[in-house]
C-alpha cells in the first residue's frame, strides 16, 4: 500500500485486507500485553457497557425505591395527623410512620416553641439559636441539607439513638416563620447525600411547619425564647 494513503484508499485497504484491522486493534491493546482477538476484544466491550447499564439501572431502581418510600411517608402523614390530636398523638404517629416507612432509619424532631406540660417521644423544646449554634453548617432555614455527618454532629441531632448515625437529612420547619426542625438519619454513610431529591422531604417539612404554625402554637410569636 502507497504511504500516501487517503480515507478513500485505508477503507479499500481495510475492505480487501481486514485482518490488517485487527492486528492494529492488537497492537494498540494496553490491557497486559496479552494478545486477544478481535471478536474477543467485542466482546469485552459490550460486557463493560452491561455492567455499566446494569449499575445505572441499579441506581434508577433504589432511587424510585426512596421516592416511592418517602412519597407513602407523606400520603400517611397528611391523611393521619390532619385528624384532631394532641401535639404528644402527632410526635407519636411521627414516630411510629417514620419507623414503619423508612426501615434502620433514626428521627428527632426539634421545635423551636415553649414546651407543652407532658412530655413529646423523640422531640425536644429548643431555642433556634440554640440549636443552630449546635449544629453549624448542617442547618439551612431555607432548604434540606443531606449529606454525611460526624459523631459529635449524630449526638446532637439524635440524642435518642442507640448508634452513631453515619448520614442525615435535616429539614427545616418553615411556615411563614422557623418552627423548628426534623432530623432524620441513617447508619449507612449512602443513606443520605447531596445529589438526592429533597422534593419529598421539603413536602414533609413543609406539611409538619404548617400543623406547628396553625393548629399547635398559633398564639407563640416564632422568635420568643423557648424553653429546653
Amino acid at each position: 500500500m502507497s504511504n500516501d494513503a487517503t480515507f478513500e484508499t485505508l477503507k479499500d485497504h481495510i475492505k480487501s485486507h481486514p485482518e490488517d484491522l485487527e492486528r492494529l486493534i492488537l497492537s494498540a491493546e494496553d490491557n497486559t500485553g496479552a494478545a486477544i482477538s478481535l471478536p474477543q476484544r467485542k466482546f469485552n466491550l459490550v460486557s463493560q457497557k452491561l455492567e455499566q447499564a446494569e449499575a445505572q439501572i441499579t441506581e434508577f431502581i433504589e432511587v424510585s425505591r426512596q421516592n416511592q418510600n418517602l412519597f407513602q411517608l407523606c400520603h400517611r402523614l397528611v391523611e393521619t395527623l390532619q385528624r384532631p390530636q394532641s401535639i404528644q398523638e402527632v410526635t407519636q404517629v411521627l414516630e411510629r410512620l417514620l419507623q414503619e416507612t423508612l426501615t434502620h432509619h433514626h428521627h428527632h424532631l426539634f421545635i423551636f416553641k415553649d414546651a407543652p406540660g407532658e412530655p413529646c417521644p423523640s422531640t425536644t423544646f429548643i431555642e433556634s439559636a440554640t440549636f443552630e449554634r449546635q449544629v453549624g453548617g448542617l442547618f439551612n432555614p431555607e432548604k434540606p441539607v443531606l449529606g454525611v455527618i460526624r459523631e459529635a454532629e449524630s449526638e446532637v441531632l439524635f440524642p435518642d439513638a442507640d448508634n452513631l448515625v453515619a448520614s442525615s437529612a435535616l429539614l427545616p420547619l418553615n411556615c411563614e416563620g422557623l418552627h423548628g426542625a426534623l432530623a432524620i438519619g441513617s447508619e449507612s454513610v449512602d443513606g443520605f447525600h447531596q445529589d438526592q431529591d429533597t422534593l419529598f422531604a421539603a413536602f414533609i417539612g413543609d406539611f409538619l411547619a404548617g400543623l406547628l404554625a396553625y393548629r399547635y402554637f398559633p398564639t407563640q410569636v416564632v422568635s420568643e425564647p423557648a424553653s429546653s
